[in-house]
Parts: structure tokens; sequence; C-alpha cells
């Protein structure tokens, strides 16, 4: 929060006016001007209703039937400005407002493919994904509603590199390249999140249901995110706030709602949004419910859950700038399926109530931009024993305060960035009858600048960025630990190449260093953890993670088709896992495990590809595999997914029996067997019994749109697993006593207002 504060009044002092009187004539504010425009395709002919954007200032209007567009009152200074319609390429293209008027003429490439708009994540200034420096992935529109689970990890395991690993349907971490749980990091909306993700059955808590998009970073993000971001990054993106700047006040809505047959999981997504001349606001509610999950084999007693979330926003634009304010709560209540054979009749449970919320500035200084954010997270978790219990078992209760500033600017010639500050406190304190970790407290902070340019046919990237990170532990008789500090700082950076050997296929190559500190259950862990049926016990001197990552890929995005194939290698010293001991606790009866470091390396690739021979006929697959290997002991990685592969074809037309825009379409998933385990793992699955088997699902849809009235009514049908298939995922932590869900069908119904 310093650093918003410290911000916010060196930029004032910029803008006022000196002791000696009146600023003079240079610090003036400058005159805004308008851009304006007009969109065509490649044959001239004007494009109506596409959607353009100024992306740094959130601002969006439409075009007009003859194809123009404008925006008034814009600052001087460099932006990018975005261009999508249906049917066509996105174009990303930067302006620069002087002082004048600005007059652009944009031409939209006819393309058959559905390509997102823009990333925001892996890059301070928005690029399309076809140049983004780093891989990432994207679900959004359409394809994120039909995804949409309870879990973040679920919802988004169908993207290249991406997994989940599944406690159940309540409970899903994203795994990237096999790396999870601290190594992942979450963000909403650019706002870091901290949710004790370092307990197997700890999920992010965020809502995804009303969501515009969520972006996937595939390898270490640590120059932009800092610590934490050594695997990757998932952005939940949110639907920017409107305003009526550039068109009439206005009020609409959205309302979407499903329903699910296997777990009897209703829910339903309502949102209301509007804007008056400079002022907009959203607000959204989300809720669902279900009962047990029903697998070939039989129900998982004990394994439904509930949710309900809202948020709401509110912002401000003008000439001067922008600010927001942005607050959003989720409670929900995970109930955890057992092993009944060796805990019969358990109903243990989890409430998780998450509190979040952000406050954005930004100011246009001349040809920069100084953006402000500052964010507060709250999040509580309570685990009880069983459903009639009303004391705790364990409490965890974490505070995060975060803060940045970004300095956007323009350098000679193509280059562009942005230089940076962060800073983040987060005090942890437990509470309940069983203790695992300390009480602790932690304080971060970043500096950071991260370039770019485009120089014809190649687009290079580069930043780099310090971090000094500080962890103090509170004394804890119960685990027989004094006051302690620990202090870590870190050097990371990243080079990227992008060249375009011909308009539509290009070759890209990423090298970046990442780390993470450890966290304090590396570090202090000392007694049962009933999330992994061990007795766990942390090691004081670990030292900080670090990764070397380099990326190769190859991306073609042509009228029909879009694929790209890549592979990484990424070599990570002083990698924390937890070796097995080989003794027994006897308190508890669980195998003791201590925190340990070693070096790992993982290799691997990944493919996606979108044919489309017509406009009518969609084909697409997905392939991806990591190879995780730890070189200081010579054994397999655990938790390593196996390969996976991914296939379907979509028919879709405009108009059938009176219904538009309807589609079939049918969808593959096989998994291979995963061969390569680590010795613990052997030894934990032998006693089981568990093996790891091949198995392939199918997945059947169909939709349309009904028209009533002036609006529609979009109707979608889901039916997953369709051939009831028994299969664990290897990522399920139930994999060695329970099957993974049975055939689920799944109705949306949504409709705009």
């Amino acid at each position: 929060m310093y650093t918003f504060v410290l911000a916010a009044l060196v930029a004032a002092s910029s803008l006022s006016p000196g002791p000696g009187g009146p600023a003079p004539a240079a610090r003036s504010l400058p005159e805004p001007h308008a851009v304006r425009g007009v969109v065509r395709d490649t044959a001239g002919r004007p494009l109506a209703a596409a959607t353009v954007r100024l992306l740094e200032l959130g601002r969006t209007t439409t075009t007009t039937a003859e194809g123009r567009f404008g925006f008034a009152a814009v600052n001087p200074g460099a932006y990018r400005l975005s261009v999508a319609l249906i049917g066509y390429a996105p174009v990303v293209r930067p302006v620069v407002v002087g002082e004048q008027d600005v007059s652009v003429e944009v031409a939209l490439r006819p393309v058959v493919v559905e390509l997102e708009e823009v990333q925001v994540t892996s890059t301070p200034v928005a690029t399309t994904l076809m140049n983004s420096p780093q891989p990432v992935s994207a679900v959004a529109g359409a394809e994120l509603a039909r995804a949409q689970a309870p879990s973040l990890g679920e919802t988004i395991q169908g993207l290249p590199g991406v997994r989940s690993q599944s406690t159940g349907t309540g409970i899903g971490k994203p795994v990237i390249r096999g790396l999870g749980a601290n190594r992942v990091l979450v963000v909403a909306d650019g706002q870091r999140l901290e949710s004790q993700q370092w307990g197997d059955e700890h999920g992010a808590s965020v809502e995804t249901a009303d969501a515009e998009r969520i972006e996937v970073i595939r390898g270490p993000a640590s120059v932009l995110y800092g610590s934490d971001a050594l695997g990757g990054v998932v952005n939940v993106v949110a639907k920017p706030l409107p305003d009526a700047l550039d068109r009439a006040p206005f009020v609409a809505g959205r309302l979407a709602t499903a329903y699910s047959t296997n777990n009897r999981q209703p829910d339903a997504t309502a949102a209301l949004e509007g804007a008056r001349g400079g002022v907009g606001f959203r607000l959204s509610a989300t809720g669902r419910t279900s009962d047990d999950v029903r697998t070939p084999a039989g129900p998982l007693v004990n394994s439904g859950n509930r949710a309900l979330a809202g948020s709401g926003a509110v912002g401000l634009r003008g000439a001067w700038g922008s600010a927001s304010l942005t607050y959003a709560h989720r409670d929900e209540r995970v109930e955890i399926h057992e092993d009944p054979a060796a805990n019969p009749g358990a109903t243990p449970f989890q409430r998780i109530g998450e509190d979040r919320a952000k406050a954005a500035l930004t100011l246009p200084l001349g040809a920069t931009r100084l953006e402000l954010d500052a964010g507060y997270e709250r999040n509580r978790r309570r685990e009880f024993e069983a459903a009639e219990a009303t004391d705790v078992a364990l409490g965890l209760l974490s505070q995060t305060y975060t803060s940045e500033a970004h300095l956007h600017h323009a350098l000679v010639g193509p280059w562009a960035g942005v230089v940076g500050v962060s800073a983040l406190h987060t005090r942890f304190d437990k509470f309940g009858e069983e203790t695992l970790i300390p009480n602790t407290s932690v304080w971060s902070g970043g500096i950071y600048g991260f370039e770019q340019a485009e120089l014809g046919r190649w687009h290079l990237s580069a930043g780099l960025r310090f971090d000094h990170r500080r962890l103090a532990a509170d004394a804890d008789a119960a685990l027989g630990l004094a006051a302690q500090r620990r202090t870590w700082s870190a050097v990371t950076g990243n080079v990227g190449v992008l060249y375009h050997l011909s308009e539509p296929l290009a070759v890209v190559l990423n090298v970046g260093r990442g780390f993470r500190a450890p966290s304090a259950f590396d570090l202090f862990a000392h007694g049962v953890h009933e999330g992994t049926v061990t007795f766990e016990r942390g090691n004081p001197a670990l030292a900080t993670e670090h990764s070397l990552n380099t990326d190769l890929a190859l991306r073609l995005q042509g009228a029909r088709v879009r694929a790209e194939v890549g592979a990484f290698a990424n070599l990570i010293r002083n990698y924390i896992y937890s070796a097995p001991t080989g003794t027994v606790d006897s308190a508890s009866g669980f195998q003791i495990y201590d925190v340990t470091q070693g070096d790992a390396r993982l290799l691997g690739f990944e493919a996606a590809l979108e044919y489309h021979p017509t406009a009518f006929l969609h084909l697409h697959g997905t392939a991806d595999y990591t190879h995780g290997q730890n070189t200081s002991t010579g054994t397999p990685l655990p938790a390593m997914p196996p390969f996976r592969a991914s296939y379907g074809v979509r028919l879709e037309g405009e108009r059938l029996l009176g219904l538009a825009e309807p589609y079939v379409s049918l969808d593959g998933e096989t998994n291979a067997r995963q061969p390569r385990l680590d010795p613990s793992e052997a030894a934990y699955y032998a006693l089981t019994g568990y093996a790891s088997r091949a198995y392939t699902l199918a997945t059947l849809g169909a939709g349309f749109a009904l028209p009533v009235g002036d609006r529609a009514v979009q109707v979608d049908l889901t039916l997953r697993n369709a051939f009831d298939a028994r299969y664990a995922s290897f990522l399920s932590r139930y994999k060695t006593y329970a099957l993974d869900p049975g055939r689920n069908l799944i109705v949306r119904v949504s409709t705009a207002f």
C-alpha cells in the first residue's frame, strides 16, 4: 500500500504548482484530441459492428454501418488500438496521439478460424496471441461458457500444457507443465491471490463464471509477477468497465443458467452493467450447489459442494485519466470424500470465505502514463472433521495487501514498455485444534522493467527484475519453534524474439529465469498433514528455487488454419520436494516425510491445431507431454501428468428449422498410462493396488440460438464422458480408491438483455 501512496504523491507533485506560483506552461496538462478511423475488409468494404478498443484506457466502441468509429478527448500518449470482428483476424496496432486529432484506417483479413482478440498477461503492452513472446493460451466467450466448472483447474484443463490436480469436483488446482501449488500463480484481473495454495486440498478462491476470458502463461513469468510464477500464471480477466463517453447512456445485463445431471448441480450467473458519460458500473452474482458425484462404480459419499459469489465495480473515466474500485466476495462449502476402507462414514468438509478489493488509478503524464493499483485480499479457510461438527479442526487465515506502480512509456523509435515497483505484505494466522505451520508475516518488494519493439517482421521483448522477500515466523511452542526470520533476494529476466517468416507464419524463441521463495509450509511444517496422509517436517535451511526455461515454437495463423507446436526445457535449481524417511510417526501412524532440495529438469512439448476446410466444418486437436526428472537423485519427479491428446469435430450453420447458429460437436480425449513414478509414489501405489491406466473420454455437444423478440436465447447441451468410461485421472487425489465422474449431461441457457 505504501508504494501506491508514494507514487500518487509523486504524480500529484508533478502536476501541481510550485511554491513560487502557477506551474510553468511546459508542465501544464496537455490538450486532449480525438482518435477517429474507419474499419474495412481487405477488399475495401466498410465493416459494421466491429469492436474497437483503446486498450490502455479501457475505452470501447463499435463501428457504424459505414465502418467508422471515434474516441473523443484522448490525452497525448502512446496507445494500442484493438479491432475485432467475428469472421476476421483481430488487429492490435500502435496509435500515437500528439498535438492534433489522429485518423486511423484498419483493414481486417477474413478468416474462418476463431481468434482471440488480445492477451494482457505475458506482456505489459497488449498484443495478439500470435505475437506474444511467451507461450500463452486463452479460453473465452462461448468456449469458456462450455468449459465452465466449479473449480478453476477443471475449467482450464483443456488448454495445452494445463491440467487440474483435483480433489473431487469442488477443488481443482491448475498444473502447468507438471508444476502446480506455489509454483503456479493465480491472479484475478492482475491482482495476485494468496489462498494457502501449498495445500493439496486448497483450491484457488476465484469465480470464473462472469470472466471475460482466462489467460494462461506456460512457463516462468517472474519478471512481471515475482515469486511463485515459476511454472506459469493463470489470469482470470474481468470484463472492462463500461463507459458512455462515445455513446448514449445505457444499462444492459446477462443471465446464464445451467444444470448438471451427474451431481444434480444447478447454477446461475446474473450480471448488470451500465454507464452515463464517464461513469460506469458492473454488478454480478453467481451461485451453485450440488449433491454427491456419481461414478460408474457408484456415488462418492460426501462429495457435494456449494458456492456463492458476487462482485461489484464502479469507475470514472475522463481526459484526466481513470479511477475504479472493485470488490468481490466468494463463500463456499466443499465436502471431502475419503477412502471408505480407511475411514468409513467420514464426512469432513471445508468452509472458505474470500474477500477481495482493488483500487486503480491511471494518470496521463504527457507521452507517458502512470498506473497505480492497491489491493486487499482476505482468505479464511476452516476445516471440520464431520458434517455435524461445529469446532474447527484446522483454521487458516491470510490477509494480503498488494500495491503496484507502473510507468508506461514510449522510447525512441519502435520501443515501448514499462518500469514499475511492487510491494506485498501477507499476514497468516492459524486457529483451531490442529497445528501444522506457525503464524507468519511476509514482506516482498520488487522493481522491474520490460520493453517491447516491433521492427518489421521482428518482434523483440526483454525484461529484468529484482525482488527482495522477508518472512517472519512467530514463536510456536506446539511446533517447538522459536521466533525467527528468513530473507531472500532474486534477479530474474527474460528475452523473447519472434520472427514472421511470412504473414501467417512465425517462429518464437523465449528464454526466461524464474524464482520461488520457500513457503512457510516448506520451512516450518511439523505435524500431521491430513491432505496428503503424511507427517510433514519442514526444512528451515531451504534456499530459493531458480529456473532457467527455454521455449521454441512455430506458429501458423492463416484464414482456415491456426496451429502452434513448441518444445520447452525448464531447469530448476534447488527444487523443493518432500521425501519419505522410512519411519512412521507413532501417534498418527503416518509415514514421516522431510522437505528437501535437489535439482530438476522438465522437458516437454505442446501442440495445437485448428483447421476449417469450410465455413461450417471445424476440426481441432491438441497434444502435450512433460517429462520430469529429479537430476539429483536420478528418479522421476512426482505427480507428472502423462501424455495427452485431444481431438474434435464441430458442424455449424446459420439457420436450421427456425433456429439460429445451430451446431453439433464430438470431442475426444486420450490420456496415456504414466509409467514413470517417483519411488515414494510407486511404493504408495503398490500398497493401495493402484496402477496408472490409459483411458479415452468422449464428449458430445449441440446448441442453437432461439430468437425471442429482438433478443436471442442461447441453448447449449454438453454430454461429458458420454460412454460412462471407468477411469481415474493421474492427478486425481481420489485415484487410489475412487473413479472420476461418470456420464454428465449439462444444459445451459443464457441470454443478454
